[in-house]
């Protein structure tokens, strides 16, 4: 009695155990791309620029006369050193931040306007530059 219910239990527990031959998938890899994530956001930054007043021209190289075309503003004459350094002189640059796949934010800045809208995946380049996934 005792060996047929030894044989019994044996066979419920083969019954309940998975076959050999099922394999579960592989577990999935971690971000294979350290520096891959998804752009958040993109703004222009414009900065006005001073000028250098060692590289600045003191000496007057004539007169000059600046007269507005279209009716506005008013006419200007005097010293070439004067007339038209007024107008500043800015610099632009773009500011991209990106959301990595390991939850880090990083910001990178280029001097051209990205091709990168809010939400495209993409890569950080070694260099600073920014590719499309």
């Amino acid at each position: 009695m005792r060996a047929l219910f030894a044989i019994a239990l044996v066979a419920s527990a083969t019954a309940i155990a998975a076959p050999p031959d099922t394999k579960l998938p592989p577990p999935e890899p971690a971000s294979a791309c350290a520096d891959c994530g998804v752009v958040r956001s993109v703004r222009m930054i414009t900065k006005e620029l001073r000028a250098d007043p060692a590289k600045s021209d003191s000496r007057p190289s004539g007169l000059v006369a600046s007269v507005p075309l279209g009716g506005g503003g008013k006419m200007e004459a005097g010293s070439s050193s004067k007339i038209g350094k007024d107008a500043p002189t800015t610099s632009d640059r773009w500011e991209i931040v990106i959301r990595l796949d390991d939850g880090r934010f990083r910001v990178v800045n280029v001097t051209e306007q990205p091709e990168v809208q809010v939400g495209d995946k993409v890569r950080v380049e070694a260099n600073g530059g920014i590719s499309p996934r």
